[in-house]
């Protein structure tokens, strides 16, 4: 009887225990669900803000309130500060700028050595995607003003041994191999730069209230960036990679 009661017993204290630790794990992952939602309300605010206003025109306080948060530090507790909020946005349209020179590094694998038109063509049609919505739009124009602050650093980037951009370079030298190498490199990172131009130019206007008497959407003018990159990738060219040496 004894041992029948003490099982019982020990049955009960065990039960009552994990019913404790249920407790605490639900209650620690609405916490959780609470954070993320915060977070999220946050970055989605600011994004509306920046992407509109500018980064130094919006205040921390005009973010708080539009995503319906009392705590006036919350941009603290969630990001650390203003500037790495702005990071933590930038960090999507670096993806969506990294994955043209991946597009184009997959578009050499699978090929072998792409045509300068299909090569200029992935370029092209990955800058145009990055203008798909209205949220892409206002990330392109918070990127387009904080790159105003590191204006070198996609060539940084693209110069450097991470293995992308050595991959890139590599698909470069082979995709137009008329030229020198690094004269085929400068040339794509001029592309690489008018596109982005175009990009940010085409967002600022379509999110604008007045429209301009031409065509904002990237496929109507599909034809033409396609004929203007290619007319900077592909012509002959007298220039030896030493003269592009400072």
């Amino acid at each position: 009887m004894l041992s029948r009661r003490g099982g019982a017993d020990l049955s009960l204290d065990s039960l009552g225990r994990l019913n404790a630790r249920a407790g605490t794990a639900a209650t620690d992952g609405a916490a959780a669900d609470v954070e993320a939602d915060a977070r999220t309300r946050l970055r989605e605010a600011a994004l509306q803000r920046f992407g509109r206003q500018g980064i130094r025109g919006t205040s921390t306080r005009e973010i708080i309130a539009d995503a319906g948060l009392r705590n006036p530090s919350a941009i603290t507790y969630y990001f650390g500060s203003k500037a790495q909020l702005v990071e933590h946005l930038v960090r999507e349209v670096n993806l969506e700028q990294s994955a043209i020179i991946q597009q184009q590094v997959a578009l050499a694998a699978s090929v072998g050595t792409p045509t300068p038109e299909a090569w200029a063509a992935t370029a092209v049609d990955a800058a145009n995607g990055m203008l798909a919505t209205e949220r892409s739009c206002l990330l392109v124009r918070v990127w387009a003003e904080r790159d105003e602050s590191n204006p070198d650093a996609v060539e940084t980037f693209l110069v450097s041994d991470h293995p992308l951009a050595s991959r890139w370079r590599s698909c470069v030298a082979t995709t137009f191999s008329t030229l020198p190498p690094g004269v085929a490199v400068a040339r794509n990172v001029v592309v690489l730069r008018t596109l982005q131009w175009l990009t940010v130019r085409r967002a600022r206007r379509s999110l604008g209230t007045e429209r301009p008497p031409w065509h904002l959407e990237p496929a109507a003018t599909r034809a033409f960036v396609l004929e203007l990159v290619l007319n900077i990738l592909t012509p002959p060219t007298s220039i030896a990679d030493t003269d592009l040496v400072g």
